[in-house]
């Protein structure tokens, strides 16, 4: 998500001199250990928090980092497929 902010305001003209990402989630250890199958597996929620050192409005960088392919494919869960191949 990082790479699309600063990508797509580089497309626009934004100029951004320093950003930093940090990225969080909440998960019920639960579901993960096996301990319970009524709790999922995987993250209740995920964070991001940019610190940008710009003068461009916070609503249109929040925009341009939705546009992530990162961002997409967790928000619309696309399908994952796992082989595993032993020799």
């Amino acid at each position: 998500m990082t790479t699309t902010l600063v990508y797509h305001s580089a497309l626009r003209g934004i100029a951004i001199d320093a950003l930093a990402s940090d990225i969080e989630g909440d998960i019920d250890l639960r579901g993960f250990t096996g301990i319970s199958d009524e709790v999922p597996k995987g993250l209740g929620e995920i964070r991001v928090t940019f610190q940008a050192k710009t003068d461009a409005d916070t609503e249109t960088l929040k925009s341009l980092a939705t546009m992530s392919p990162v961002y997409n494919s967790l928000k619309g869960s696309v399908p994952i497929e796992v082989t595993i191949e032993t020799h």
